[in-house]
This record gives C-alpha cells, sequence and structure tokens, in this order.
C-alpha cells in the first residue's frame, strides 16, 4: 500500500460535506504535486537500492520504477480543514522516511538534505515516526482529553470534557454540544483569530466588493501553512465562514494553553494616504501606564515586520493616521476597548495590517502575492517572539483613547459533525 492510501486509509476517506472552510483546491493541488514528487523520490531509492520494492507501484525495472513519476489524483469536493491537515501529516511522514533511507542504509547519497546530517553511525536505528495524528475519539483518552479538537467539519472548538462516547465542547457560538471524534489540538503554540465573520458581523467591505472576513480569513490559512513549514504548530479560533463571539475566541486560545493570539483584521474608513503603511497593533495592558510586556513585544516584532514587508509594495497610496503604530487603545472609562485584547490570559495584539476602505490598498489585498507577502512576515515576527528575545517596534507610550462600537452577539451555529 503506499503511503498516500495508508494515510487516508487511517485518518478516513476525504471529507466533502463541510463548505465556506477557505480552502481551495489550488491549497489541496499543492500539497498533492509534492506527495507525488516525494513519493516518485521513495520509489527511485526503493528500487536503486533494492529495499522495500514491494511498495513500488508497478515494481522496478534496471534500478527504476516501471510506472516512472508518481501523479496526484484530482480531487473532488470542497477542500476541509481535515484534507489539509491528512496531507500535511503525509509530507511530514514521508520526509522522516526519506531521511530514514538516506542515513540508515549507507547509501551515501543526499545525506546533506537531511536535518542536521545523520544521527549516529550508519546502520543505526532510524528516525522514523509514525504519528500521524489521526482523528481521535473519547476511549482514546485514560485521563484528560484533548484541550481542543478539529470537528469532522473542521471547525475549532474548545473540549469542556467527556461524556459517554462523546467529547463535551463549546460550539462557535458558545453553546455546549457533544463531538464523537475529531483531530485533536494539543501543544498548540500560536492561535490566529481572523476577525470577524458570520452574517451578523460583517467587518469592512472594500471598493472591489472584498469582504474582510474573507481577506482575514484567507491571510489567516495562510500564515498557518506558513508556521507549519517552521515546525510551528498552530490553530484558528474559526476554520470558514461562520460568526462566533469574542469570549468564545478568547476562551478558545486559553484553553488551548497557547503563547500567543494574533486577531488579524483590515481597517476602515480610510484616512489621508502616503507613501507607508499605516499598519496598527493593538497591545494589553498590565495597567493603566502599563502595556503587557510580552503582547507589546509581540506586537512590537508583527508591526516591525509587517510594515518593512509591505513597504516593498510600489504605487500604493496607504491610509495612515498620525499616530499609527504599536499603541494600547483604552475606552474613555479605562480599560482595553477591544475584546480580543480585553478577554484572553493569553498574551495577545489585534493586527489592522491596512485600510481595506481606501481603493489603492484593496486592490492589493485581492491578490496572491499580497497574502503571501503579508503571511511570510507575520510567521517571521511570531517566530521570533517564539524563539528570540527581539522586541521589534515600540510601543508608543501615549494611549489612544476610543470607544468601539459593541461587538455582535448573535450567532448562527454551524454542523459540527
Amino acid at each position: 500500500m503506499c503511503l498516500l492510501a495508508l494515510v487516508l486509509g487511517i485518518a478516513g476517506a476525504s471529507a466533502q460535506s463541510a463548505s465556506g472552510t477557505g480552502f481551495t483546491h489550488e491549497d489541496v493541488a499543492i500539497r498533492d504535486n509534492l506527495i507525488a514528487a516525494q513519493e516518485t523520490l521513495l520509489n527511485v531509492y526503493r528500487c536503486r537500492f533494492g529495499i522495500d520494492v514491494q511498495e513500488v507501484s508497478g515494481g522496478c525495472t534496471n534500478g527504476l520504477p516501471s510506472q516512472g513519476f508518481s501523479q496526484p489524483a484530482e480531487f473532488e469536493g470542497t477542500p476541509t480543514l481535515r484534507d489539509i491537515r491528512v496531507r500535511d501529516q503525509l509530507i511530514q511522514l514521508q520526509e522522516s522516511l526519506l531521511n530514514t533511507y538516506r542515513c540508515r542504509f549507507e547509501f551515501e547519497i543526499d545525506t546533506h538534505i537531511t536535518p542536521e546530517g545523520c544521527p549516529g553511525q550508519a546502520g543505526s536505528e532510524p528516525f522514523l515516526t509514525l504519528d500521524l495524528d489521526p482523528m481521535v475519539r473519547p476511549e482514546d483518552f485514560a485521563g484528560d482529553p484533548p484541550p481542543g479538537l478539529i470537528t469532522p467539519t473542521g471547525v475549532s472548538v474548545a473540549v469542556m470534557g467527556l461524556i459517554e462516547n462523546a467529547f463535551v465542547v463549546m460550539t462557535p457560538c458558545g453553546n455546549i454540544s457533544t463531538v464523537r471524534t475529531g483531530l485533536p489540538l494539543q501543544g498548540v503554540q500560536v492561535v490566529l483569530d481572523p476577525g470577524h465573520g458570520g452574517s451578523y458581523d460583517v467587518g469592512a467591505i472594500g471598493p472591489n466588493g472584498l469582504a474582510e472576513p474573507e481577506l482575514n480569513l484567507t491571510l489567516a490559512h495562510a500564515v498557518l501553512s506558513e508556521l507549519s513549514s517552521r515546525g510551528i504548530s498552530a490553530a484558528t479560533t474559526r476554520t470558514g465562514q461562520y460568526g462566533s463571539p469574542l469570549l468564545v475566541r478568547a476562551a478558545f486560545a486559553d484553553a488551548l494553553g497557547a503563547e500567543a493570539l494574533i486577531s488579524i483584521h483590515h481597517n476602515a474608513p480610510t484616512f489621508p494616504t502616503g507613501s507607508q503603511p499605516g499598519t496598527e497593533v493593538y497591545v494589553q495592558s498590565a495597567s493603566p501606564r502599563q502595556a503587557r510586556a510580552e503582547s507589546a513585544r509581540l506586537g512590537g516584532l508583527l508591526h516591525q515586520e509587517i510594515t518593512e514587508a509591505l513597504s516593498g509594495f510600489d504605487s500604493v497610496a496607504w491610509s495612515r493616521l498620525p499616530d499609527a503604530g504599536v499603541m494600547r487603545v483604552l475606552l474613555s472609562s479605562g480599560g482595553d476597548a477591544y475584546g480580543l485584547i480585553r478577554r484572553p490570559k493569553t498574551p495577545s495584539v489585534l493586527v489592522e495590517y491596512g485600510y481595506l476602505s481606501n481603493p489603492s490598498e484593496a486592490a492589493l489585498f485581492a491578490t496572491d502575492e499580497y497574502i503571501r507577502v503579508a503571511a511570510k512576515a507575520t510567521a517571521n515576527a511570531i517566530e521570533a517572539y517564539l524563539n528570540t528575545d527581539r522586541s521589534g517596534t515600540p510601543a508608543a507610550q501615549r494611549s489612544r483613547v476610543f470607544n468601539p462600537a459593541r461587538a455582535p452577539t448573535s450567532c448562527n451555529e454551524v454542523a459540527l459533525e
């Protein structure tokens, strides 16, 4: 059985019932092409060195796979988070097996590709791991359940406990429900919050028709992919075009025990334009006069990386307020103004990447290149926050006073299974 069939057999048939997850057929195709390429290389190793040749579809001829290059099957249906995760897990598994072949069998081929070289001497045990992280059920846990799950329909939920043969979870609308299975969310370092979502919380709309909830979700998924490629575990508060109150999003990050929560937004209305991005990052308060240190450092790194990256786009007239930067935003009565800053115990920031209401920026935000650049800059900042002592742009000493409209509390539930 080929590796793809093995993993899909363990994880179950590809889910196709969910919609609005934000994933595209291109997301799947990129992964399937890489899986096919790595499967081809595995078969080349097997045929050339006479190992595991029974795994080669069609067998070997003259030391090469008889059927040549592996070809990915065309994906049908609506891509879900589960489809993406299964493929990412397979890619990691294939890489581990490739490195095992390179190091274990004295091939002396491509060993420079393995992370930090090969462990031990030739003939040592392989470092292949089979941690496929498949769907789990309550009976898989003798003690506490995982703090979170991705349900079969691709929805992120916090786990409250176990009851009979089900997980007790908090739904995106903050209600209590149960699910029988899901992908466990454990050891999550970072939670991304794609701002707004659902019919009650529509956010900003660009003059080109680009909706902020959709843009925020697209960027969040791109950041997830970038973080995954760097070995950083991350999750999102919402995975599709549905709503979730702020208190539920905050509780999700806290339940997972994340080291950072980043809320992704694109601003409105438009202010005077200029040559520099008007990116704003709002951070948590430790006291009426002082920012929380962890939040300020995270916010500073995000502002520095994002503004430097966005400045590379030519011919954009950026909307900007004079005090744009890293800041605390307080209610006139005191306290942090934004719920995703005020509520979480997790070190949190809210990033306004730019102004979706501004035609010049809206045109940029609709491009794949913007998503790629912004996602990489965001991941750079997160990686620096987790692994270095860098601080980035300093937070302004003076806070902004603002009383935002009350966030919507109405919410339409989505199917979890």
